[in-house]
């Protein structure tokens, strides 16, 4: 038996890890704690590690569609992975619901809520009673429901076509895994960007950026490819995860391409934004910008300029980097944890003063988010292949070579 066969002809994940219990339980813990002592707090924390980790799922799920609709054969060996990872999106669908309970504590646009109340500000006020007829909590609530309910079944369709092709080998499931992608690429699109919109943008009801929902894509795709660099070396490290026994360092070194190229179309969008409302200097829109190149939130932005962009870039140009899975693993951690202090930076501001004071909050509800994420995958994807077996280009995708 060759590699590759005895590769794909073990199961998937296990059962449910001990330690992604225990984290997801000291996780719901420390929310607990943190929605009694300050539950306007709280709230921000899990919105920001939400949306990171949401971000970063739907990345999976978009590369998917992007390798079907262009033929990216060299992914065919890591899809399974990605779908699994976006097998997860029902938990966090379900994990929304803290989000809408917490609407009156978090967004200022909710009538009754703590925000206009705490702002004196006729002009604000005036700013947010324009845009009631979509900042409202039915149409919202209503909103969320499309965009989990795109995004599930998008992920749903490309999975199980790719499971039944494994047990049923068909032309037509191959065919229809690409049209699935062709048609949900643009609805993708459009519920992304809204879904930005509504849980970050309107954070801040009275600023508005026609390219925000592009800036979240962007930072949600670079953390995707960060976490299936993780993956990749996290199969090639373990002698049971059969999915290392196909994947090659030319493999890796397609993924740090696409990590590059995502990683400069991230830092490009922010700057753009940056210059246009900075240049035009309005100042209802040019105030979003003041905050969060203000005192500490100054410093973070400058982290996430040399920690996020320039630093990656750096090592993304050392071809023995890009080839090394140990060291692309390294990278994705850092990438990641690049994107979660980017949505930070664009999240917490709105809470105001005294924000570093809850840091251990911020900690549980990451741990607790991305725990319950871990869960899920493992008990969804128990005894599944680690690698597609049929796909016509699995040859081609095994035998990948950069050179």
């Amino acid at each position: 038996m060759s590699t590759y066969e005895s590769g794909v002809r073990a199961g998937g994940a296990g059962g449910l890890s001990r330690r992604a219990i225990a984290a997801t339980g000291v996780g719901a813990v420390g929310c607990i704690v943190g929605a009694v002592l300050d539950p306007r707090r709280a709230a921000f924390s899990y919105l920001a590690a939400y949306a990171t980790v949401v971000a970063a799922v739907l990345g999976a799920l978009c590369m998917i569609m992007i390798a079907q609709v262009t033929a990216a054969n060299w992914f065919v060996v890591l899809r399974r992975r990605a779908e699994q990872i976006a097998s997860t999106l029902p938990v966090l669908a379900v994990l929304f619901v803290p989000v809408a309970v917490a609407l009156p504590l978090v967004f200022p646009w909710v009538h009754g809520g703590t925000g206009i109340a705490a702002r004196g500000d006729a002009h604000f006020q005036s700013l947010v009673a324009a845009k009631t007829a979509y900042l409202n909590v039915p149409f919202f609530i209503a909103r969320a429901v499309v965009y989990w309910i795109a995004w599930i079944v998008l992920a749903e369709l490309l999975r199980r076509a790719s499971l039944r092709n494994d047990r049923q080998p068909s032309a037509a499931l191959v065919n229809r895994m690409r049209v699935v992608s062709a048609v949900g690429l643009p609805i993708f699109a459009l519920t992304l960007s809204f879904a930005s919109f509504d849980w970050l943008m309107s954070l801040t009801p009275s600023w508005y950026s026609t390219v925000f929902g592009v800036y979240y894509y962007a930072s949600g795709m670079v953390a995707a490819m960060g976490l299936l660099a993780l993956v990749a070396w996290r199969a090639r490290a373990r002698e049971d995860d059969r999915l290392g026994a196909v994947v090659e360092p030319d493999h890796i070194h397609a993924i740090a391409k696409l990590t590059i190229t995502f990683l400069l179309f991230w830092a490009y969008i922010g700057y753009a934004q940056l210059i246009v409302i900075w240049s035009g200097n309005v100042p209802v829109e040019v105030s979003w910008y003041v905050t969060r190149l203000a005192g500490a939130w100054r410093a973070l932005a400058i982290v996430l300029l040399f920690g996020g962009f320039a630093l990656p870039f750096l090592l993304l140009v050392v071809r023995s980097i890009k080839r090394s899975p140990r060291a692309m693993a390294a990278l994705g951690v850092w990438l990641l944890l690049m994107h979660y202090l980017d949505i930070y930076w664009m999240a917490m501001p709105e809470y105001g003063p005294g924000a570093a004071g809850f840091i251990w909050c911020d900690a549980a509800a990451l741990v607790f988010i991305c725990g319950a994420t871990v869960l899920c995958w493992q008990w969804r994807c128990a005894g599944e292949f680690a690698v597609v077996q049929t796909d016509p280009a699995l040859a081609e995708s095994v035998n990948y070579r950069t050179e």
